[in-house]
């Protein structure tokens, strides 16, 4: 998921319109199951959005569409709703302090208290095409080598769509731009095009991508890490509060949560103690 930001397209000026009564259908929908405020404003990108699956279904009105994605049964066409009412764009590495963080601080703290033999595990919970996870199990490949301690990741999205591509691995020059060539040699093998590269075997094999809305609760071994990006900015108070528990039930004790650029916590929202702009930590 990567629940992402929903980008502006303009307005197709045929056929069906989006009215406003319409609109706020889709955007009590997408509230109601995904917790994601969607602003009036993007009236003309949703209408962009839904008119391809109108014209797929042979609908002349965002109404009839509505209701045909909710109804009994129809469940496969709202996921594809929902997945049309989000966009996911990122690249390798992105917010390089970040990764400086994760591998000056968080790692060697780790390896400092972990049992030999130990597993980090991390989850990128909002993974969007998979760039973020890929990124993870690269430097933590190369913090970790020869240590004796392993990794696990879990990589979760609310898009089905961006879960598929995620786990083919496959990537082109924009998503590649910030990996050395050292990096795309090791980790990398380049396709038959010669534009795309994809993500080696072995390390694909480290993350266990699946579909996940973050406002459920998920269960499992607790997490050192947390990367959740570029998310809860798309949340009000009452989702923001029920993904942040979420998030902190699955986290171990002095685990780390990593928000985006334009992300923040109160003090003492859901046990987490500020370290620095956008990384907490868990009392």
């Amino acid at each position: 998921m990567t629940t992402t930001a929903i980008q502006r397209t303009t307005s197709d000026a045929t056929g069906p319109q989006l009215k406003s009564d319409e609109l706020r259908l889709f955007q009590e929908l997408m509230y109601r199951k995904a917790g994601i405020r969607i602003a009036d404003a993007k009236i003309n990108l949703v209408q962009g959005r839904l008119r391809r699956r109108l014209d797929a279904l042979g609908l002349t009105s965002y109404r009839a569409y509505h209701d045909y994605a909710t109804a009994p049964g129809h469940e496969a066409e709202f996921q594809m709703c929902l997945e049309s009412l989000t966009t996911n764009e990122t690249f390798f590495f992105r917010h390089k302090e970040h990764w400086d963080f994760l591998l000056g601080t968080i790692v060697p703290a780790w390896r400092k208290a972990a049992a030999r033999g130990a597993t980090f595990r991390a989850w990128s919970a909002a993974c969007s095409s998979g760039e973020e996870p890929y990124s993870l199990a690269i430097a933590l490949d190369a913090a970790l080598t020869g240590s004796g301690c392993a990794f696990r990741i879990d990589a979760t999205d609310i898009n089905t769509q961006v879960i598929g591509r995620a786990r083919a691995g496959i990537y082109g020059a924009y998503a590649l731009q910030k990996i050395t060539p050292a990096a795309l040699a090791r980790y990398f093998t380049a396709q038959a095009d010669g534009q795309r590269h994809q993500v080696c075997d072995a390390l694909r094999a480290r993350i266990d991508f699946r579909a996940h809305n973050l406002l459920e609760r998920a269960t499992g071994p607790a997490y050192d890490l947390i990367l959740l990006r570029n998310v809860l900015i798309y949340f009000d108070g009452d989702s923001k509060g029920a993904v942040l528990t979420n998030l902190a039930g699955r986290l171990a004790a002095g685990g780390h949560l990593i928000l985006g650029g334009a992300e923040t916590l109160s003090e003492k929202a859901h046990g987490f103690a500020y370290v620095q702009p956008t990384i907490f930590r868990k009392r």
